[in-house]
């Protein structure tokens, strides 16, 4: 295997030191004109993956993806450095396996000792960790750059340089804010406070700050943001800028505060419907005590009625039981006048010779007439009682169903009252939920206002 030693014409031995530490700290290739390897060191197969016979005699291009080596700027790249040119290039390689590898390269011509190019020669580095790690964190920056509004300070605060984000966000164009101080962007009170320079100190010293911030875009237009104020250190460890991240939250923020107000008038409304079912159950339980009061009266009154018609009903029926009684002897009393009439006519056929009997008889004829129509008298003022009784009877047991029912009736006022007392209490019950949820809600607003 060729060393880097053997790319010079007339190497000297005092430069050997320096050859072989060239040859341990890069890849190298020596190449004819043409780009055919000529040799290689170790480093350079390693790199390949590669066996020295593998590339010996083959053309550089081998260990270029094709798109590298069909580019235009390939093929110039050799006219110049046969014209005497060095280049330094990063390419992608691609070793033996196909794994794709950066190598920084600086390659450069050979010539003797009349000027004359006769080889060329290629020292490469692997960069890919460091292209890997650059295309990443670009990566990272581009996203950013895309998803975010970025601004850029000095750490006096005067802008340096914004993205589109941010330009679009505020209504300005990159001219109208380079060079200008971050206090455009907020309320003129603010910016003449203490609070804002202490603000821009604490950057200066390295401090974060992260919040949403309340700014103002071009004509006074309002924007929030959810940003981040990120100090950037230069190569000295000294903060040498201020770059701010957000996110334009401007919409969010609306809705937030159109909920908010939103929620208040409902708490408002809510309010006054609690103040009004507490005016309503005042009022309620004063109807209450009312109408259990005269629930009272009543329903002693009717304890009393139901007492006294069961009372009159009892007499009643003692009425009529006396008023059957004596409708039953006036009976009686008829037949045994009926047997007197009967006895008398007997006698007066007994006694036709004798005068006095038959004046006795006469007398006693006319006693019997007497107490005959008296005892008819009777029996039809005992039937026609007789009659009205039962006729008030009737009546007794009508008002005696309608007592009970009224009652009744009183009961089941007693269990309805019970019963609309405990709703009307739930209800109270719920509206006091409903003023404690109102309360957590306007918190909640509170929380959103902030």
């Amino acid at each position: 295997m060729n060393s880097l030693t053997s790319i010079t014409v007339e190497a000297a031995d005092e430069f050997d030191d320096v050859f072989g530490l060239i040859d341990a700290s890069f890849s190298v290739a020596e190449l004819d004109l043409a780009g055919n390897v000529i040799s290689v060191n170790d480093n350079f197969l390693a790199l390949t993956g590669y066996d020295e016979e593998e590339v010996l005699g083959r053309h550089h291009s081998m260990f270029l993806s094709d798109d590298v080596v069909e580019a235009a700027e390939y093929g110039l790249c050799w006219v110049d450095l046969r014209a005497g040119k060095s280049k330094s290039v990063i390419l992608p390689w691609i070793t033996k396996t196909g794994e794709r590898k950066w190598v920084e390269e600086t390659v450069g011509p050979v010539k003797d000792r009349n000027g004359k190019v006769i080889r060329i020669v290629r020292l490469g580095v692997d960069v890919t960790w460091r292209h890997d790690s650059l295309a990443d964190l670009q990566g990272k920056v581009d996203a950013i750059e895309h998803s975010q509004a970025v601004i850029e300070f000095d750490i006096a605060g005067n802008v340096l340089t914004a993205n589109y984000n941010f330009l679009v966000a505020m209504g300005y164009g990159l001219s109208e804010v380079a060079g200008k101080h971050h206090s455009m962007f907020v309320d003129p009170e603010y910016a003449a406070s203490a609070e804002y320079r202490a603000f821009w100190r604490a950057l200066a010293k390295g401090k974060n700050r992260a919040c949403q911030f309340k700014r103002f875009g071009k004509n006074g237009r309002e924007v929030w943001f959810e940003a981040s104020y990120s100090p950037v250190y230069g190569a000295d460890g000294k903060v040498c800028k201020i770059v701010k991240f957000a996110t334009d939250i401007t919409d969010q923020v609306t809705s937030l505060t159109r909920l908010k107000t939103t929620l208040e008038a409902g708490c408002d409304a809510a309010d006054q419907s609690v103040g009004r079912i507490d005016q309503s159950y005042d009022d309620v339980s004063v109807a209450w005590r009312k109408a259990y009061a005269h629930l009272e009266v009543s329903t002693m009154v009717g304890a009393r009625l139901v007492s006294s018609v069961d009372e009159t009903a009892e007499r009643m029926t003692e009425m009529r039981s006396v008023a059957d009684q004596a409708f039953d002897h006036a009976i009686e009393n008829d037949c045994a006048i009926a047997a007197l009439e009967e006895a008398v006519d007997v006698l007066r056929d007994c006694a036709r010779e004798d005068a006095a009997i038959i004046k006795q008889i006469n007398i006693l004829e006319k006693c019997i007439s007497e107490n005959a129509r008296t005892s008819s008298t009777v029996r039809t003022d005992i039937d026609l009682m007789r009659s009205r009784v039962a006729v008030v009877s009737l009546a007794v047991a009508e008002q005696a169903n309608v007592t009970n029912q009224v009652s009744g009736e009183l009961c089941s006022v007693q269990t309805a009252l019970e019963s609309s007392e405990h709703a009307f209490k739930e209800m109270v019950k719920a509206s006091e939920d409903v003023s404690a949820i109102v309360g957590q809600t306007r918190e909640a607003s509170g929380i959103l206002a902030r």
